[in-house]
């Protein structure tokens, strides 16, 4: 009986785990060279699932900012992540896991200038708040803050976010869209 239930336990464990994923789009298309940036995005397009590697990777290029450093390396890119508080130190990303909605829509709020109802406002851009306003919004519609995301998911959010800071910078409407 004590086996059965330990047994339960680890299939459950398992179960609760992410996804990891055999490769990269970042991995083979992650360079520096603007027609390695077309072919990123081409890549993630087709992309069933985001891994974090690609997720972080496509969160830089969208925002017009790169991690400092020569290559476009995961490392160089999880540490720049780290000082521009996109992710806290002490969350372990692995680069082929699958990328949680409440981490890019926590970086696509705080980068857009998406500040939320009531309890955002008060907390600020936590992930699960960041995935409620983005839902309202309707940029990530019936999504949940654990769930994985696919390339034209990410593409999409990332396209309305850079539409968003364009309108401002344009003078654009300054309320919540």
């Amino acid at each position: 009986m004590a086996s059965r239930a330990l047994l339960c336990c680890a299939l459950l464990a398992a179960a609760c785990g992410r996804t990891t994923l055999q490769s990269s789009v970042a991995d083979t298309h992650g360079g520096t060279k603007p027609t390695e940036e077309m072919d990123f995005w081409d890549g993630l397009a087709t992309a069933p699932s985001v891994s974090n590697r690609d997720a972080i990777h496509a969160l830089w290029l969208s925002f017009g900012q790169r991690a400092k450093g020569e290559r476009a390396d995961w490392e160089t890119e999880l540490k720049g992540a780290e000082q521009r508080g996109w992710i806290r130190a002490d969350e372990p990303l692995r680069p082929n896991e699958t990328a949680r909605v409440g981490m890019i829509a926590r970086v696509v709020c705080m980068e857009a200038d998406i500040r939320g109802g009531a309890t955002m406002r008060v907390f600020g851009p936590v992930e699960r708040y960041a995935v409620k306003e983005l839902n309202h919004m309707t940029w990530l519609p019936d999504m949940t803050a654990a769930q994985s995301i696919s390339g034209a998911q990410l593409i999409a959010v990332l396209s309305k976010a850079e539409d968003r800071r364009r309108g401002r910078e344009d003078g654009g409407p300054k309320e919540d869209m």
